[in-house]
C-alpha cells in the first residue's frame, strides 16, 4: 500500500493521521496547511529517506516548490525512473515526541507488535520492545516498561508526563489489524494523543501455527514402565537406564537376548509385556517407528525416545509427531537424556537423584547431566526432571501447561518452534517460570542448531516477550538448580568488599533494616559494624559472633540469610561450618565459603552432612 492509501485505511481503523494532499509529479504543489512535509509516493521507492525523497518542515509555497525540485532531482540521481502513476504527497507536520510502532511476522512467535523510540533513532538506539498479538493490557505495560522511552509515561521528562493510554490503545488496534508487516514511523506523541505521520504496510496471508497445546498430566506420573533396549553391558545407555529404573516395582525390561537383569525378568518382545503407561526407548533410530507401533496395543501414553540421530543431524523425525497425533501419545525426545518423575529415575544420568522441590526441564542433555551430578553435593532434590531433546512432539509449552504441582519450573532453552504456545502456557501457569536462555550470539545460535535441530531465533524478541508474560531470566545455569523465589535477603559478612559485591549481585533484593533491628544488632556487635545490610560483623569475627548475629537476624522476617565467610587470620572456619550443621533457623540460611584450601575442609563437612551452601557469591544470585 502507498502512503496515501495507508492513511485512508488507517482512518477506517480509527487511527489518527495527518491531513494530506496528493499531486502529480508535474503539478504546482500548494496546500493550505503549514508546516508541511513533501514526499515521493511510488511503489518503486520503499525507503524514501534513503534516496532523498523527503523534505520536512516546509513553511511556505516557495519552499514547497523548491522541495519538489529537490526530491525529483534526488530520485533521478539514484537511477529511479518515475512515471504517471507516481505522485508527490504533502502531509501536515506534527510536533511532539517521535515513537515507532510496527508489526512483524516472526517464524517462531508469529504476529508480534514492536514499540519504541521513533524517527531516525530506531536504528541508532534500537530502544524497542516486543509485544505478543495476544497480550492483555498488563502484559503490554510490562513490555513497554522494558524500553528507555517508557520514562515519558512513568516519571515524565523535563516536567512533562505523557499519558500511556493512547499508546496502549494503538497497540491493541495493531493486534487486530491483519498486516504481515507494518511500520508506523514516526508516530507523534503529544500529552494526550498519537498521530501516525508516516507508514508502510504489507499484507500477506500467513498460516498460523497448528500445533495444539497439550494438557497431559500423565507425563509427570509414570507408573507402569517398559525399558526397550535394556542392556547388560555397562557401557551402554540401556544399562544405565535399566539400573536407574530397577528399584521401581512396575518397571519391565525388553531385550530379546536377555533373560534377567538387575534381578528382574527380561521380556523377549514387546508383545509379551503387560499393559504400560510409559515406554523408554534406547534402540537404533531406524527401528523406532515400528517399535512405537508395537507399543500401541499395550495402552502406552508416554514414549521417551532416548535415541539420537534425527533432526540434529539432518534426518527426518516428522513421523514421531504424526504417530503422537494419530495415537494420542506424548512423545518426549528424540535425542534426550530421559526423565525423572514420580520419584522414578528414567534417565541415563547419575543414579544419585533424590526427591525434592526442583523442576528442571532442559533442551540440553549434557547441561542436565551436569546439574544432576552437582545436585547431591548441594543436597538438592527434584520433583521432576525432563530432558526434551529435539521436541518432535512434547515441548516446553506442553510441559508447562501440563504441570499441576506447586513448585517453580526451571527451563534451559536453546531454541523453540511454537512461540505462541509457549506464551499461552506461561500466561496460564500457576507457578513461576524461570529460564536460562542459551543462543544469544550468532555462534551460539549455530551451535544450538547443530545440537538440537532448533533455530534459536531472535534473542531480544525471545527475552522481551517472555519477560512480558512474567518469566524471570537466570544469569547462570547453576540457578536452574534452585526452587527459591527470594525477594528480600539479609547478608552477614566478615568482609566489606565481599558484602559490596553481594549487594551489586542482589540489587533490589536486599532486606532493609529498620531502626529497631539495627538497635538489636547494636547490642551484640562491635560499635563499628556497618549499621546496614549487608551486616558487616568485622574481620575478626569468630564463630560465636557469627552465631549470635544469625540468631538475631533470624527474627527479622527476611526471605533468606546469606552468610559470607572469608578466611581471615582469626576466622575459625570449621567451627563456623558447625553452626550450619548443628543449628536450626526459621529463616533459610545459606553459608558462602569464599576461598580455596583454607575453607575446603569446611565445605567437605557441609557436603558430608548434606547442608546447602555456595562456593561463590554469584551462585547466591544465580536464581534471583
Amino acid at each position: 500500500m502507498l502512503e496515501s492509501e495507508i492513511y485512508d485505511w488507517l482512518k477506517k481503523e480509527d487511527i489518527n493521521t495527518p491531513q494530506y494532499q496528493l499531486f502529480s509529479l508535474t503539478d504546482t504543489v500548494d496546500v493550505n496547511f503549514y508546516p508541511v512535509a513533501l514526499k515521493i509516493e511510488s511503489a518503486r521507492v520503499v525507503h524514501k529517506s534513503d534516496v532523498g525523497g523527503v523534505v520536512i518542515d516546509i513553511k511556505n509555497r516557495e519552499e514547497l516548490a523548491e522541495a519538489q525540485k529537490t526530491i525529483l532531482a534526488n530520485i533521478k540521481a539514484h537511477g529511479i525512473v518515475l512515471d504517471e502513476s507516481d505522485k508527490l504527497i504533502a502531509t501536515q507536520m506534527c510536533k511532539g515526541i517521535e515513537l515507532f510502532f510496527g508489526v512483524v511476522t516472526d517464524s517462531v512467535f508469529e504476529k508480534v507488535i514492536v514499540f519504541g523510540t521513533g524517527g531516525i533513532f530506531v536504528e541508532l538506539f534500537k530502544d524497542v520492545c516486543f509485544i505478543d498479538s495476544e497480550a492483555g493490557e498488563e502484559e503490554i505495560k510490562r513490555a513497554i516498561l522494558q524500553t528507555k522511552i517508557s520514562t515519558l509515561f512513568t516519571t515524565g521528562f523535563r516536567g512533562t508526563k505523557y499519558d500511556l493510554n493512547p499508546v496502549i490503545g494503538l497497540i491493541k488496534k495493531l493486534q487486530k489489524i491483519e498486516a504481515s508487516e507494518l511500520d508506523f514511523n514516526p508516530v507523534i506523541l503529544t500529552q494526550t494523543s498519537l498521530t501516525v505521520v508516516d507508514a508502510r504496510a504489507k499484507f500477506e496471508k500467513k498460516e498460523p501455527q497448528t500445533k495444539k497445546l497439550k494438557f497431559a498430566t500423565e507425563i509427570y506420573n509414570p507408573q507402569k514402565i517398559a525399558i526397550i533396549g535394556a542392556s547388560q553391558h555397562a557401557e551402554k545407555v540401556g544399562y544405565a537406564l535399566a539400573e536407574n529404573a530397577s528399584t521401581h516395582e512396575n518397571v519391565y525390561f525388553v531385550n530379546p537376548r536377555l533373560d534377567t537383569l538387575f534381578g528382574k525378568k527380561v521380556y523377549q518382545s514387546i508383545s509379551e509385556l503387560p499393559d504400560i503407561d510409559t515406554a523408554v526407548i534406547a534402540i537404533p533410530a531406524q527401528t523406532i517407528k515400528q517399535t512405537i507401533l508395537e507399543l500401541i496395543p499395550k495402552k502406552v501414553k508416554n514414549v521417551i525416545v532416548i535415541t539420537a540421530g534425527f533432526k540434529e543431524v539432518g534426518e527426518d523425525e516428522g513421523f514421531l509427531s504424526v504417530l503422537a497425533a494419530e495415537h494420542n501419545l506424548n512423545i518426549i525426545g528424540p535425542n534426550c537424556l530421559g526423565i525423572f518423575a514420580n520419584n522414578t529415575n528414567l534417565t541415563f544420568g547419575t543414579s544419585d537423584v533424590k526427591q525434592g522441590e526442583v523442576n528442571l526441564i532442559s533442551q540440553s542433555g549434557a547441561i542436565l547431566a551436569e546439574l544432576m551430578d552437582k545436585a547431591p553435593v548441594e543436597n538438592i532434590g527434584f520433583e521432576n526432571i525432563i530432558s526434551v531433546g529435539n521436541m518432535a512432539d512434547v515441548d516446553f509449552a506442553d510441559l508447562i501447561n501440563s504441570y499441576q504441582g506447586n513448585n517453580p519450573l526451571n527451563l534451559y532453552i536453546e531454541g523453540i518452534e511454537h512461540g505462541k504456545n509457549l506464551l499461552r502456557a506461561i500466561r496460564k501457569s500457576k507457578v513461576p517460570v524461570n529460564v536460562f536462555k542459551a543462543g544469544k550470539s550468532k555462534a551460539a545460535q549455530k551451535a544450538a542448531f547443530s545440537h538440537t535441530g532448533n533455530l534459536s531465533g531472535n534473542y531480544e524478541m525471545f527475552v522481551g516477550l517472555l519477560k512480558s508474560v512474567g518469566v524471570k531470566f537466570l544469569s547462570d545455569t547453576n540457578g536452574l538448580l534452585y526452587p527459591h523465589q527470594f525477594q528480600k535477603i539479609l547478608v552477614i559478612t566478615n568482609a566489606g568488599g565481599a558484602g559490596t559485591v553481594m549487594s551489586d549481585l542482589l540489587s533490589d533484593k536486599l532486606f532493609a533494616l529498620n531502626a529497631a533491628q539495627i538497635e538489636q544488632l547494636n547490642k551484640v556487635l562491635p560499635s563499628n559494624w556497618s549499621k546496614n545490610n549487608p551486616i558487616d560483623i568485622i574481620g575478626e569475627a569468630t564463630h560465636e559472633r557469627y552465631l549470635t548475629s544469625i540468631k538475631v537476624a533470624d527474627g527479622f522476617g527476611a526471605d533468606a540469610i546469606y552468610v559470607i565467610i572469608t578466611p581471615q587470620f582469626m576466622t575459625d572456619v570449621d567451627q563456623i561450618a558447625d553452626i550450619f550443621i548443628n543449628n536450626q533457623f526459621k529463616t533459610p540460611v545459606f553459608p558462602i565459603f569464599l576461598g580455596g584450601e583454607l575453607v575446603e575442609n569446611a565445605r567437605q563437612l557441609l557436603r558430608k552432612k548434606k547442608v546447602a551452601f555456595f562456593e561463590e557469591l554469584s551462585d547466591g544470585a544465580s536464581f534471583l
